[in-house]
């Protein structure tokens, strides 16, 4: 369109001009010109349903025929793909209910293990009252564990079959971080809880970020209460100022060396970083980074890029993949580490159960699904 015919932008004008008019600034001050027009340019915005009534009713009438289209295009693309991963997503269903059930399955060792009046209690953690620590708190944050994974895991299933790749390969990075979280609690064995009561108390560290980054934002500053206060305190007296630093609980791990300490390196540790690539991918589908950015050029559909659900079948072959090996993985690891600490050894027979659901979902993905590899 022609600048000289804009209704905003001649609305705009007008009122610049009126306002040197009057007095308020010289034609001269471009700075007062600058800030003044971008002021009327939001008043026009404002007025624009009067000012260009006729486009207004232009848009609308492309939204509502946008939105016919994209309830089509939606159901497109998932018709896609459960052709060819249908029999993929019914495996993998079943290795999420398998997880679930299992959790249920721990959930119930857990809470007979701790009513059981014959069980010596582990000491408050750090000696601060109401605090879990010890046993107990190593087995509630396996569970929580293995209970996010799930939950993680039914978001991935849903994303893949409606056709958001980028969001299924970000989920899929947090669902490796808590495998990786899980496999460090039990680094030094599965009775050992140094690990599990530094990451238990650690939520104070993140309570303090919390409060620092508030700060900086003008907000008055909350300083923690009650048991929490005292639990930083103690943790301060226990483990040293290093220990609020970046990943300060996982300072076991590594004798000999102080915090900050990246993910990256907990990752290594725990033999989790042959995935690496995907956790990487999993960044650039999370941060605004350029390459991701123009990655996602695709020249379909009459635009650059894609703005809503897209047929993407290896993206959902690698990383439904890959969720359902780390499901599988956290829930193992869940399991083994329960089962040990609550001495509710046969549980350990829902390993197996989970392993072949996994296996038999991740063969069915590798094999290319119900269709060619081509399509």
């Amino acid at each position: 369109m022609d600048p000289e015919n804009s209704k905003l932008l001649r609305f705009a004008l007008d009122a610049i001009n009126a306002a040197i008019a009057n007095g308020e600034f010289t034609a001269d001050d471009d700075s007062k010109i600058n800030s003044a027009l971008m002021g009327a340019i939001e008043e026009a915005i404002n007025r624009s349903d009067s000012l260009t009534p006729d486009d207004r009713a232009w848009f609308a009438r492309k939204v509502e025929r946008r939105t016919r289209a994209k309830m089509t295009f939606l159901q497109r693309t998932r018709r896609s793909h459960l052709k060819r991963w249908g029999r993929a997503f019914r495996l993998f269903d079943h290795t999420l209910v398998t997880a679930e059930v299992l959790n249920s399955t721990l959930e119930g060792s857990i809470g007979h293990w701790i009513l059981d009046d014959e069980i010596p209690r582990a000491p408050f953690l750090l000696g601060v009252d109401g605090s879990m620590g010890g046993k107990e708190l190593k087995c509630l944050l396996l569970l929580s564990i293995q209970s996010r994974a799930c939950s993680i895991s039914h978001e991935i299933r849903l994303l893949a079959e409606h056709g958001f790749p980028e969001a299924v390969v970000a989920r899929d990075r947090s669902l490796h971080e808590l495998s990786v979280i899980a496999e460090s609690l039990s680094q030094h064995g599965p009775i050992d809880t140094e690990i599990s009561d530094r990451y238990g108390a650690w939520t104070v560290a993140e309570s303090r970020k919390a409060a620092r980054l508030a700060a900086d934002q003008g907000w008055p500053h909350v300083p923690l209460s009650g048991s929490d206060a005292e639990l930083e305190r103690r943790a301060e007296a226990s483990w040293g100022r290093d220990f609020f630093k970046q990943n300060g609980w996982a300072s076991p791990l590594f004798p000999g060396r102080r915090p900050p300490i990246p993910f990256s390196d907990i990752e290594k540790l725990t033999g989790m970083d042959f995935r690496r690539g995907y956790y990487a991918a999993g960044n650039d589908a999370i941060h605004a980074g350029p390459t991701a950015l123009t990655d996602r050029a695709r020249f379909r559909n009459g635009a650059i890029f894609p703005t809503a659900s897209e047929v993407q079948h290896e993206t959902v072959r690698n990383f439904l993949a890959v969720a359902a090996m780390t499901l599988s993985q956290v829930s193992i690891e869940a399991c083994k580490v329960i089962s040990c600490l609550t001495e509710d050894y046969d549980t350990l027979f829902s390993v197996k159960a989970i392993v072949d659901a996994a296996d038999a979902t991740v063969a069915e993905l590798k094999s290319g699904g119900m269709r060619p590899r081509s399509e």
